[in-house]
């Protein structure tokens, strides 16, 4: 844990102070880390006859821990939109764009605009597939323990560096309600309450394992390559699974959750994607007042993962 906290720290450090001399390549090289450390993740899934059986019922646990999460998340967004409009002058209160969900894009561009925001889990989907197959027919020779490890610590190198070099949250953070700026605690509050009803709907898991799972946020890259370097590749499968559903659930739902429970709630839902690829639907769906909101939302839970997820390993 402490290792993590190192690096990051250190790393945002020093990319914060080159923010003025944008390191070329970064976001690139992290994308292939993260490819590689999914597929090594899968050989070692797919190499375990053990875990390739239970496939299915991981796949059913990340299922229920995604409802649970997802219903918790929208009750906290409700009250606290509900709470903003009755103590906040209506001048100050983003506005809901009622035809927000209804541009002037052709229902053929919006299915291509999807495709691209689900592309990334697709990718993310066939490398952890391709090294299951692999693992399964024995074909790739065996790799160093420590792969997994230096390349974890290369992605967090440019996770920090990344985070440092960002100016997102402090230009962001000037356009909002303060009143709103609680929205990332009320996700994270949200996000817990659902995994601690899983835990009690599902049995043979831990409440602190069940935490550690569900507070990637959605953000499946990092949280289930910590998970499974801290813990073990069935939790880390799980979470995988989990935070990738996330993201879809995201992605499909925002209409819905929208009009049940306040336009709030998509982005709160969205977790740690809300800064990148669920704010083009969250922007369509709630309006682009809450652009703002949406990128420090999504910036805020994506710097936690890299702390709340070792600490409840830890436990």
């Amino acid at each position: 844990m402490f290792t993590v906290i190192f690096i990051l720290w250190g790393s945002a450090t020093v990319g914060y102070l080159l923010r003025r001399h944008p390191i070329p390549g970064l976001e690139r090289l992290m994308t292939y880390t993260v490819w590689g450390l999914l597929f090594l993740m899968g050989v070692e899934v797919g190499g375990n006859p053990t875990l390739m059986q239970a496939l299915d019922r991981l796949g059913w646990e990340a299922l229920i821990l995604t409802l649970c999460t997802a219903l918790g998340c929208a009750l906290a967004a409700a009250a606290l939109w509900s709470e903003s409009r009755r103590t906040t002058p209506a001048t100050q209160t983003p506005t809901v764009e009622k035809d927000a969900g209804k541009e002037l894009l052709s229902h053929k561009h919006r299915l291509v605009a999807l495709w691209h925001q689900l592309a990334g889990s697709f990718t993310i989907v066939a490398f952890f597939a391709l090294g299951c197959a692999l693992g399964v027919s024995h074909r790739i020779p065996s790799l160093p323990a420590e792969a997994g490890f230096y390349a974890l610590c290369l992605l967090l190198i440019c996770v920090g560096l990344t985070v440092g070099q960002s100016n997102e949250i402090r230009q962001s953070l000037r356009r909002i309600d303060k009143r709103l700026m609680w929205l990332p605690v009320l996700t994270i509050v949200g996000t817990w309450a659902g995994a601690v009803a899983t835990a009690c709907l599902l049995q043979g898991r831990s409440f602190t394992d069940w935490l550690a799972i569900s507070s990637g946020f959605g953000y499946y890259s990092l949280s289930s390559i910590l998970i499974t370097e801290a813990r073990n590749a069935e939790m880390g499968t799980v979470a995988l699974i989990y935070n990738i559903l996330r993201e879809l659930m995201a992605l499909l739902c925002a209409p819905l959750f929208r009009q049940f429970f306040g336009p709030l709630a998509p982005i709160s839902v969205g977790g740690a994607t809300t800064g990148d690829t669920t704010l083009p639907i969250i922007s369509r769906t709630c309006g682009q007042t809450f652009i703002p909101l949406s990128i420090y939302h999504g910036l805020t839970i994506d710097f936690t993962v890299p702390f709340l997820v070792p600490f409840f390993c830890s436990l």
